[in-house]
C-alpha cells in the first residue's frame, strides 16, 4: 500500500507541475518532482526517496517523450544527494544551508540529464545550462519555504501532543 501511495504522490507531482507549467511561465521552472523526492529523503526513508526520485524521472521521461532513464537518474542522483546532506549538515535553522542543498541536488540532476545527453550524442538546446540555473534557484526558494512550513506544522503537532 506505501508504494501505491508513493507512485500515485509522483503521478500528481508531474501532472500538477505540467497542469501549472501551461498557466504560468515560472511554474516551468519549479522541481516539484524533486521536490517531493527531498521530501521522502528528509522526513521520510532515503530508500523511499531513491524509489520516488526514479519513478518521477520515469514518469517524467514518458510525459516528455525523451528516452526512459535520464530523468530518472538525474532524480535518484539528486535525491540521494540531499538525504546524504541533510543527515550530515545541520539544517535546523539554517535557510542558506537547506537553500544551497536544494539547489545542489537540482543542479546535479540538470547536470547528469545534460551529461546523459552528451553521452548519448543527443542534441540539447544551448539554454539548457541558464535554464537549469534559474530552475536550480526558483526550486531551492520554494523548497526551503515549504520545508519550513512543514517544520513549523510539525512542531505544532508535537508541542499539541504533548
Amino acid at each position: 500500500m506505501k508504494y501505491i501511495f508513493l507512485a500515485l504522490s509522483s503521478f500528481l507531482a508531474i501532472i500538477a507541475q505540467m497542469i501549472a507549467g501551461e498557466n504560468f511561465f515560472l511554474f516551468n521552472f519549479l522541481d516539484l518532482s524533486l521536490l517531493l523526492a527531498a521530501y521522502w529523503a528528509i522526513y521520510r526513508s532515503r530508500m523511499q526517496a531513491l524509489f520516488v526520485g526514479s519513478l518521477t524521472g520515469i514518469l517524467l521521461d514518458a510525459a516528455l517523450g525523451w528516452p526512459l532513464g535520464y530523468n530518472g537518474f538525474g532524480r535518484t542522483l539528486a535525491a540521494f544527494v540531499v538525504g546524504q546532506c541533510w543527515k550530515r549538515f545541520n539544517t535546523a535553522d539554517q535557510p542558506w544551508v537547506r537553500f544551497s542543498i536544494f539547489a545542489a541536488a537540482s543542479c546535479i540532476n540538470s547536470a547528469s540529464i545534460y551529461l546523459l545527453f552528451w553521452f548519448m550524442q543527443r542534441s540539447s538546446s544551448g539554454i539548457f545550462p541558464g535554464a537549469s540555473l534559474l530552475q536550480a534557484v526558483i526550486t531551492a526558494g520554494v523548497g526551503v519555504v515549504a520545508f519550513a512550513a512543514v517544520d513549523g506544522y510539525r512542531r505544532i503537532q508535537t508541542h499539541k501532543a504533548h
